[in-house]
């Protein structure tokens, strides 16, 4: 069987346009979102938002003044929706579609980039993930931060039996051949009928994959041991594990 590809993934969100739609205009940033970007993130800092979907952060950010805001989504309808709506509220933001794993920028052309909602976790493949980061860090200024999430596969003892169960199939080579590394998953959408693949990592598993990357941990958190976020949020995402790193 072949393994999965970005095209299972650009399918993903295709499904999901109007709930991501929805959540952009309904909903907008997380109480989490804004203490880490209005502490890390300069006003006059120039900001890639990478994986920007339909505009949910990028929009928010920029009525917080966080004017010098680019947006970039692999997926077209994504950039397609987020673009109307930019039009709809008169706004002068840049989206554009793009692959986080080839940056059509210069090296040294961002402040701070962003990652929001577990995206670069949708990135199948670690190799890819590390193409991907390799290409934040070239597109950053020195010193520069990047903020993103991901689950934690650890933090949530809901799913330690789950993790245990699985670790036992992919020592035996049960695992689903689609898959790539443990800690990979194809799973039912929490708000629409479709699946999605995420890949589930640890703490130290993204400490090194950072450390490899050329980055240093400034703060790190999981959401709900450090804020209570609202119903609407909790309904459309799961726990995450906040990062926010600089280039070295």
């Amino acid at each position: 069987m072949n393994k999965l590809t970005t095209d299972f993934v650009i399918h993903q969100y295709q499904s999901g346009i109007e709930s991501y739609s929805k959540f952009t205009t309904e909903v907008g940033l997380w109480a989490s979102e804004q203490y880490v970007f209005e502490k890390y993130l300069k006003k006059t800092d120039k900001i890639l938002d990478i994986g920007c979907g339909t505009g949910r952060t990028t929009f928010h950010l920029f009525r917080l003044g966080y004017e010098q805001i680019t947006g970039v989504d692999f997926t077209p309808e994504m950039i397609a929706e987020a673009t109307a709506l930019n039009e709809n509220y008169q706004l002068n933001i840049t989206f554009k579609e793009g692959d986080a794993r080839n940056l059509e920028y210069k090296d040294q052309e961002f402040d701070s980039v962003i990652f929001s909602f577990n995206g670069m976790m949708s990135i199948p493949n670690s190799t890819q993930r590390k193409k991907a980061l390799n290409e934040i860090n070239r597109v950053l200024k020195g010193a520069g931060m990047f903020i993103f999430t991901t689950h934690d596969r650890e933090k949530d003892a809901n799913y330690f039996d789950f993790w245990k169960e699985q670790k036992q199939i992919w020592s035996e080579g049960r695992q689903d051949p689609k898959l790539y590394e443990f800690g990979d998953i194809i799973t039912d959408s929490k708000n629409e009928e479709r699946q999605i693949y995420i890949h589930i990592p640890n703490q130290e598993e993204i400490n090194n994959f950072l450390q490899e990357g050329g980055f240093e941990v400034i703060e790190t958190f999981y959401r709900n041991d450090k804020f209570e976020e609202s119903e609407k949020v909790k309904e459309k995402s799961g726990e995450c594990r906040f990062w926010v790193v600089r280039k070295r």
